[in-house]
């Protein structure tokens, strides 16, 4: 395995910057998509409607793969090859890494294969080549495949069934339903994108603008200071003046910043 992959996957991502409450409306509202896009499919049994534990791991995964950190972290693990990926598995000892590359490859060609998966009708525009259908449906049985690996590794690490293994046995036993069922979240999924990227920017620019606030302070916090230590020296008016005006421009800075003027007399 080539130096790349020595990367851990197993360190923490619990998506970074985000509070708690602004991950949870995010996941919420993914979930709520799959759950409108899985009532919508009216071919889905009673028993599958009820997996919610899969819903719940889709709309983590959705949040996921919206940032670039996950990206970082899951990129250098992906190949198209299935041979090289089951070449890295072999190629390493821990346990929880071969169901890591297991698992974000079943990730990716579920998400490849529903969210980012061309519009049929534009697709009709460009020349496809003629084993288009098969390379879909190769595509398809890897996925599988690597759900039912990664399944199994994850029960192997922990010694017996878990949680996530049932999970992504799952999406392994009924591959197909839950594709249909996020290919009708791709439209909200691009909603939640524009949103999201908005808040977090203006995000971004609220922290900038507190740092810079911050800053400006501590840059006029050392003027007044100096200002002040001038005063004392010369009791020169317009080192008084300056003093004033300084400490006005701190209250508004910080508003609860006070100075007693009576000093200057």
């Amino acid at each position: 395995m080539n130096e790349k992959k020595e990367q851990d996957p197993k360190a923490p991502y619990l998506y970074f910057s985000l509070s708690s409450e602004e991950r949870e409306s995010a996941i919420y509202f993914l979930l709520e998509s799959i759950l409108k896009a899985r009532d919508q499919t009216h071919d889905l049994t009673r028993t599958l409607s009820f997996d919610e534990d899969v819903n719940i791991y889709l709309a983590h995964l959705l949040f996921a793969i919206s940032l670039p950190e996950y990206h970082d972290m899951a990129d250098p693990f992906l190949s198209t090859n299935t041979n090289e990926v089951f070449e890295w598995v072999r190629e390493t000892e821990d346990p929880m890494l071969r169901y890591f590359i297991f698992k974000v490859n079943a990730d990716q060609l579920l998400v490849q294969s529903t969210i980012f998966n061309p519009d049929p009708k534009m697709a009709k525009r460009f020349s496809l080549k003629k084993d288009a259908k098969d390379e879909k449906s190769e595509e398809r049985l890897s996925a599988i495949l690597y759900y039912k690996q990664a399944s199994r590794c994850h029960a192997g690490v922990y010694d017996k069934k878990t949680g996530v293994g049932e999970v992504l046995g799952k999406i392994a036993g009924q591959f197909d339903v839950y594709r249909h069922i996020l290919t009708g979240v791709k439209e909200d999924y691009f909603k939640f994108i524009e949103c999201f990227r908005e808040q977090a920017f203006q995000h971004f620019l609220v922290k900038l603008n507190g740092y810079e606030k911050d800053h400006l302070r501590d840059i006029k916090m050392e003027q007044f200071l100096e200002a002040y230590q001038g005063w004392l020296s010369t009791k020169a008016p317009e080192a008084k003046n300056r003093i004033l005006y300084l400490a006005q421009e701190l209250n508004q800075l910080d508003p609860q910043f006070r100075f007693d003027v009576t000093k200057l007399n």
